[in-house]
């Protein structure tokens, strides 16, 4: 295990996957500070950069791919710590974090949060990244109250979830901001300062540009973070809207995580909320389901359906302009033909008992709460849903997604 030293001052970059140990000084790492005898892990994904605070010895046990570089002169950290003490002086409430992926919006994000804690602030880390989660899990935005320092937001626990039910933004741009707005109230009524509300990395194309406007539009933020000198000249506008923007630049030299690690850090967060949870039975009868147009329609009488084999109809009910049928396995009924006319309807769904298995749910308690859980089956002759969860509350709504998750906790999205 290599030693390093370090003069006081002196900074060096990590590259993961590593475990540190202080043998013997103290090191800053995004605003935390390690003693003698205290010990950080840098993630396979990650990368940090090192400064001592006083003269230093490191014990670096290194994995593999990991390294230990020198800090390119022109790299922006002492920049970062600089702008994030003055946006704290100057008392801010709403700070929001932009710029591109892996460009260090969630370091920064740390980095604001570990600074508010120094100064005996109270702040609130809000993460509204839908895929790339590091509070909640994938396709939640969530909300923290940080009580201690970390380097990575990963360790830190939600206070707060809110369902969107997709890992990407496009489609729920209002369902986001909405979301958004709700746990801004709920950390303002708590008097939390700052809010810290770390976006997501979808920032690349003019639909992306119409999202982050419309958010500091709608949010409202004190203080805008640019995070990519490319970027800066697309937000200069915003500051008409009366925020104060903090153009910064991204690490030249930093770790970009592939499309497989970002989909194993998801797997992660999926475990996290799900591995080890209860099963919760719940009649249908008393619980809303939303997001399914099957269970929002109007229940049909099977017997009303005038088809055969009638055993093999598990549940019917139709909608404005569609009839749903579940069936027990896959099964030509006759007089399916009639249906449509028989009922007023333009189209026949028909799903096979078991198409629920595996959904990606959130489930909702009587004070609105929401907390991920994973459909398990839904017996549609006892008229029950059966959802596992970590999570012990009575569920008054459950939302369903498009997400179906495997075995090993992977998405498979539905059309």
């Amino acid at each position: 295990m290599p030693t390093v030293e370090l003069r006081k001052d002196e900074a060096i970059k990590i590259f993961g996957p590593a475990a540190i140990n202080i043998a013997s000084g103290a090191v800053e790492v995004l605003g935390k500070k390690f003693n003698t005898n205290d010990k950080f892990i840098v993630h396979k994904t990650r990368s940090y950069i090192v400064v001592a605070l006083t003269d230093s010895k490191l014990d670096v046990n290194l994995g593999s791919e990991a390294s230990i570089q020198a800090v390119e002169e022109d790299d922006p950290y002492h920049e970062w710590v600089s702008i994030a003490n003055e946006i704290l002086s100057k008392g801010y409430r709403r700070i929001m974090i932009l710029g591109g992926v892996d460009y260090g919006k969630s370091s920064f994000s740390t980095l604001l949060s570990n600074k508010a804690l120094d100064n005996n602030l109270d702040p609130a880390l809000i993460d509204a990244d839908v895929g790339q989660a590091d509070i909640g899990p994938p396709g939640f935005i969530s909300m923290s109250y940080p009580t201690q320092q970390v380097i990575w937001m990963r360790m830190l626990k939600p206070f707060k979830l809110r369902f969107i039910g997709d890992i990407k933004p496009q489609h729920h741009i209002g369902l986001i901001i909405d979301k958004l707005k709700e746990l801004i109230n709920t950390a303002e009524k708590d008097h939390r300062k700052p809010i810290i509300i770390d976006t997501d990395g979808w920032i690349g194309d003019s639909y992306a540009l119409m999202y982050k406007y419309r958010l500091v539009e709608e949010v409202k933020p004190d203080a805008t973070i640019v995070i990519g000198e490319e970027y800066w000249e697309f937000f200069d506008k915003l500051s008409l809207l009366g925020t104060n923007i903090y153009k910064v630049k991204a690490p030249r030299i930093r770790k970009q995580r592939s499309r497989e690690e970002r989909r194993a850090l998801r797997s992660d967060k999926y475990r996290e909320f799900l591995v080890d949870s209860q099963i919760i039975k719940v009649s249908l009868k008393n619980v809303l389901i939303t997001n399914m147009p099957l269970f929002m329609g109007k229940p049909i009488s099977l017997d009303s359906l005038n088809v055969s084999p009638l055993e093999k109809v598990l549940y019917a009910a139709k909608t404005p302009d569609k009839l749903y049928l579940v069936l027990s396995e896959p099964v030509k009924l006759q007089g399916f033909d009639e249906l449509k006319t028989r009922f007023n309807v333009q189209k026949i769904r028909t799903l096979i008992s078991g198409f629920e298995k595996n959904l990606y749910v959130a489930i909702v308690d009587k004070n609105g709460d929401e907390y991920p859980g994973q459909v398990l089956k839904i017996d549609f002759r006892n008229e029950t849903i059966h959802v596992r969860s970590k999570y012990r509350v009575e569920p008054s709504i459950i939302r369903f997604s498009h997400i179906r998750l495997t075995e090993e906790y992977t998405e498979n999205i539905l059309e």
